[in-house]
């Protein structure tokens, strides 16, 4: 490429030179749009209106035998209209002065007059668009400069075209923009050689079929005239009003009306600014291998100066935020894939890789906008983009109750991190616990092992620690101090009560020690107590089977007698029915006595109440018996004390 530029600039100099005569450019009018630009407005697109062509003919006119009075003819006659501009602040040449060729128009001669070609109906030519600045300096503007040139001294046009060849010829990496403005001062010379107009063709433009956001910058008006004209006056009011309320698009037409200059030609130079546009996503489109896709993009975007630095940092932080999204997406796909057929132990773990994810996300945007809060390329073009992806994220976590509970835990996880004080409460802990128990996770040694595991049990500690010593701790102190027994135990069915109704496990746990050594005390307590009715029952037990085997001894007798003296009455079968009835008796008493003379074993409370029911029993059998006896036939239970 250099090679050619090279021997590009040898071939302009071996060529027949031109002189040229300067026309002065009179700035007659300047605009700047009251619109604040950031540094995100990168681009310079830059448009030329030339209004009043055929008014250079006077130009050139003046030019030569002056504007008041005639001046001595030149030797050499003029034979070309030579405009160009300036570009400064272009990034792509490497921040040189660049000059663009913009129209080259033959001149004639009629009756010692001369006379242009140029026409009227010249629409608008776009020198540039959308080429990125390598500033946000304002003083993006051309600087038109218009030269009559004569037949005889020419090689200053020669000498522009070869500087400005060999200033290309310096970019190590030439673009396509670069060999088009090669180009465009092959066309200059061309046309020279044929005497044919020239004009600017080759708009310099980068992006192709991107619709930026893209507004006015500046607009400045300069007239052509002679240097014996040193003040032009335009009314601009009209201008200025048309300017500010069209920032988007000028028409030709309307500029022409509302500039209404009539005396020599002009041109109109207006500079647009466009807004760095990047690729917008849907959570749906999101791969790591469009991720990769994009990387490489900006990155060659940047290698070959098409973004600036700032533009370029915030693309490869967002890069990394889409990383962690589409991680993020993959856990969902095997969660939502394996549910059904994996283990609880293997579901847990899937689901907490995402919650990973999606805290990852949110921290990653809580950083952006710490970081970036007075970043304007952040605010105005990416901080939308990271919300639109983080609400793709939230609306993933809809899909079911598990997804929505994890959902639930990351953001209680970041209110906690974020201010603890907002959880000094009682309830707001209960709350803030049954959310991060809502989701099945892997044991606290796994999830230990990663920053939002840890995280996950280290908040869930805190909070059970405070919520233990603001609710349980008093109670539990109370219940470890109070003696066991009957009237007691409503505060211990008050604390279990309690704790039940609690989401912190460690204060279940520390309620249930507390409760299990209050219940082996209340059973200690119980087993005295039993030990104490069985002693108290079994004596009076003892002494029952003295007097029933007293009383047993007086009814034989009875019966017997009775039954001597009843023999001649045949009433044998009644007596024979009785003493089956006083077996019955005989029977029950010894199973009572027998019963008093075990030793049962007294530290067991089961063993001490069983020995105790049976006991109740066997008195009270013996004690049925005795009175069925004596409500058959009182005479047979008439017995001394």
């Amino acid at each position: 490429m250099r090679n050619f530029i090279l021997a590009f600039i040898l071939l302009f100099l071996s060529q027949q030179a031109f002189a040229q005569k300067n026309i002065e450019t009179r700035l007659g009018y300047s605009y700047t749009d009251k619109f604040e630009f950031s540094d995100e407005w990168q681009y310079l697109s830059t448009d030329i209106y030339l209004f009043n062509g055929s008014k250079f003919t006077r130009v050139l006119n003046e030019l030569e035998r002056g504007v008041k009075k005639p001046k001595k003819k030149y030797r050499h006659t003029l034979e070309y209209l030579f405009i160009t501009a300036q570009l400064k602040n272009m990034k792509l040449f490497g921040n040189d002065e660049i000059v663009y060729p913009l129209y080259n128009f033959y001149v004639n001669t009629e009756k010692d007059n001369y006379k242009t070609q140029v026409s009227d109906n010249l629409e608008v030519v776009r020198i540039i668009d959308k080429m990125p600045l390598s500033s946000t300096q304002n003083n993006i503007d051309a600087t038109i400069n218009a030269k009559a040139v004569t037949n005889d001294e020419g090689d200053q046009v020669f000498n522009l075209v070869a500087s400005q060849l060999v200033n290309l010829s310096k970019l190590t990496t030439p673009t396509s923009a670069v060999l088009s403005l090669v180009g465009e001062f092959g066309n200059l010379l061309s046309t020279r050689t044929r005497k044919h107009e020239y004009r600017f063709s080759s708009t310099i433009r980068l992006y192709e079929g991107q619709d930026f956001d893209t507004r006015l910058h500046s607009v400045k008006v300069y007239v052509f005239v002679p240097g014996e004209i040193k003040a032009v006056t335009i009314k601009a009011a009209r201008l200025a009003d048309y300017l500010a309320k069209n920032p988007n698009k000028l028409e030709r037409r309307m500029l022409e009306e509302m500039t209404n200059y009539k005396d020599y030609p002009y041109m109109v130079v207006a500079n647009y600014k466009s807004l760095y546009k990047m690729d917008v996503l849907t959570g749906d489109e999101v791969t790591l291998d469009l991720i990769e896709k994009r990387k490489q993009k900006i990155q060659n975007a940047y290698e070959h100066q098409l973004v600036n630095d700032e533009t370029y940092r915030q693309e490869k932080l967002y890069v990394e935020f889409l990383r962690v999204f589409a991680e993020m997406k993959q856990h969902l796909n095997t969660y939502r894939l394996n549910y059904r057929n994996n283990s609880p132990e293997i579901n847990a773990k899937n689901l907490f890789a995402i919650i990973q994810e999606y805290k990852r996300l949110k921290a990653t945007v809580d950083n952006r906008e710490a970081e970036f809060k007075t970043n304007s390329t952040y605010k105005n073009i990416f901080r939308a983009e990271y919300q639109a992806i983080l609400n793709n994220a939230d609306l993933y976590l809809e899909a079911d109750h598990n997804l929505k509970s994890g959902k639930l835990l990351v953001n209680t996880l970041r209110d906690l991190e974020n201010d603890p004080a907002n959880y000094n409460t009682p309830e707001k802990r209960e709350t803030a616990l049954a959310k991060l128990y809502a989701v099945e996770l892997p044991r606290p040694d796994l999830l230990s092992a990663s920053v939002e595991g840890e995280a996950i049990v280290r908040l869930k500690a805190k909070l059970e620690e405070q919520q233990y010593a603001s609710v349980f701790e008093k109670d539990v102190k109370k219940l470890s101090d109070t003696p066991a027994s009957d009237e007691t135990l409503v505060v211990k069915n008050a604390l279990q009560d309690k704790v039940n109704t609690s989401n912190c496990i460690s204060c279940r746990d520390k309620v249930r020690e507390a409760v299990t050594d209050y219940n082996k005390r209340y059973e200690s307590y119980k087993l005295r107590e039993a030990v104490h009715t069985m002693t108290k029952l079994r004596n009076e037990a003892e002494q029952q089977v003295f007097t029933y085997l007293r009383w047993q001894l007086c009814f034989e007798n009875n019966l017997q007698a009775t039954a001597v003296a009843t023999s001649e009455n045949g009433l044998d079968a009644y007596y024979a029915r009785i003493s089956e009835k006083n077996d019955a008796f005989t029977k029950s008493v010894k199973a009572l006595d027998a019963h008093t003379k075990l030793q049962p074993e007294i530290v067991q409370l089961a063993k001490v109440q069983d020995y105790t029911k049976q006991l109740q029993r066997l008195l009270k059998e013996a004690e049925q018996n005795y009175n069925t006896l004596c409500s058959i036939d009182k005479k047979l239970c008439e017995c001394p004390v």
